[in-house]
């Protein structure tokens, strides 16, 4: 189970990475706010594991049936943690990245100006 949960937080991640710097490059959106729709997808992990882990739980109390093991009962805050710490990472590391891409709209601008001159002066 812990391998298919770093998995899917790695394809996610990578998955938005991608996403998120094409959008970026292209002028679709500004540095800020890929950086912050990179952070909210980074917590998505979190969230369904936190929401996954309180349903399961209410759902024993309401049936009275063990649904959770009790080592995934106590590991429950070190995944959360490890979760936590990856969308971190990965958030820093795309502030990052973000810090060195140059936008479409940037260059087109500084090159229409550039054109711009040599068609008026044709």
């Amino acid at each position: 189970m812990v391998l298919v949960l770093l998995a899917s937080v790695l394809a996610l991640q990578a998955w938005t990475w991608h996403r998120l710097s094409a959008r970026i490059a292209s002028g679709q959106l500004t540095k800020l706010q890929g950086t912050v729709r990179y952070g909210l997808w980074a917590l998505v992990p979190l969230l369904l594991f936190v929401a996954s882990f309180f349903g399961a739980v209410g759902l024993e109390e309401w049936l009275g049936v063990a649904l959770l093991s009790e080592s995934l009962g106590r590991a429950t805050l070190l995944i959360a943690a490890f979760l936590l710490a990856a969308a971190g990472l990965g958030s820093a590391c795309f502030g990052v990245r973000c810090a060195f891409i140059k936008r479409a709209d940037a260059q087109r601008a500084t090159e229409g100006v550039q054109g711009y001159t040599v068609q008026e002066r044709r």
